[in-house]
């Protein structure tokens, strides 16, 4: 069903096209929607998602969506060892209350980003939806018994997935996929959507497994890296993030808003970052866009009124930052009342 491919669980596979998803699509018994009342009629996602298996205990998901509704959903999360490479837009997720927040920006010379996460039995799958928010990812999903089956056992696995699997613990590690990682995943999501060369479209899999995996092979916590944020340190940002995510956030300077959390500007940047992937500003910036296409969409107000709400004095500007962002003029989102 449809929510294999926001939840990374697996169902059957489906191919659904370019279009309107509503929230039947979605609903199942074990998908919730926590904070927003949601009808089987409504309209969730624009554009299209893909769930197949291409062999028993390996799932490929991807989507190329955008979020029509801003609400909060939640569904167990399969175990094993997912492989997410984001090529586009941003993702919100958690699993088991460990978040995932990745971002590609919308500026030249930058590359797709990827994680690569270990689940476990009894682990919930958290998706934070944002009207106007945009993803184009793919997702590889490997069940913990198939490992064996593609020669991964004991020490064949890397020893950091290896102690994850052994430990039964919940993991996040970041990945950078390379020139070539990004290549294949292209193509994963054409031979895919086209349902041709089942063969190829293996490989290519496995070979994008390959690469995620290689980049757990000496991986560990070092000198060089970011101490973990404690609970305190989440708290705070949390807090943060629901404020900037509130209907009418304040827009306090960065100092202001490093003196009411008690921290210096840069420790308050540095921990935003770390945890969120973006910087404050840029996360305002997108925040604030995302809120603009909801009044276009839903609002009689101009372009000029909505640019004024969004904090620019020029509606020029506006546009500029809304096409950058979303790849469409405010005029069309506008028109399309």
């Amino acid at each position: 069903m449809a929510s294999s491919l926001v939840s990374l669980s697996r169902k059957q596979p489906r191919w659904m096209g370019l279009g309107t998803l509503h929230a039947r699509d979605f609903q199942g018994p074990d998908y919730r929607f926590l904070d927003a009342q949601v009808e089987g009629q409504d309209a969730l996602l624009s554009g299209h998602i893909q769930s197949i298996q291409i062999q028993p205990g390996i799932w490929l998901h991807g989507v190329e969506a955008r979020d029509l509704r801003t609400l909060h959903t939640t569904t167990p999360a399969e175990p094993g060892v997912h492989i997410v490479v984001l090529l586009e837009g941003s993702v919100d997720v958690a699993f088991g209350g460990q978040p995932l927040q990745m971002q590609v920006p919308d500026a030249p010379g930058l590359q797709a980003c990827g994680a690569l996460v270990h689940s476990r039995p009894g682990d919930q799958f958290e998706r934070h939806w944002r009207c106007g928010k945009y993803e184009r990812k793919l997702s590889l999903s490997v069940a913990p018994e198939q490992l064996p089956a593609l020669g991964l056992a004991d020490q064949a696995l890397p020893a950091l997935l290896r102690a994850w699997i052994d430990r039964q613990q919940l993991a996040i590690h970041p990945w950078q996929p390379s020139a070539r990682a990004i290549a294949v995943t292209e193509q994963i999501i054409q031979l895919a959507r086209e349902g041709s060369a089942p063969l190829l479209l293996l490989s290519r899999t496995l070979e994008l497994l390959h690469e995620a995996l290689q980049s757990l092979d000496g991986a560990a916590p070092d000198s060089s890296a970011p101490a973990a944020l404690g609970m305190r340190e989440h708290r705070r940002m949390a807090g943060l993030k629901a404020l900037l995510d509130s209907n009418d956030p304040p827009l306090q300077p960065l100092g202001q808003l490093a003196r009411d959390i008690g921290l210096s500007p840069s420790a308050l940047q540095r921990q935003f970052k770390q945890l969120y992937g973006t910087t404050i500003d840029d996360y305002r910036r997108d925040r604030r866009l995302e809120r603009a296409w909801a009044q276009l969409e839903q609002t009689g107000c101009s372009v000029a009124e909505v640019a004024h709400c969004a904090g620019y004095t020029s509606a020029a500007n506006f546009a500029t930052a809304f096409k950058r962002r979303f790849g469409i003029s405010p005029k069309l989102v506008r028109a399309r009342l």
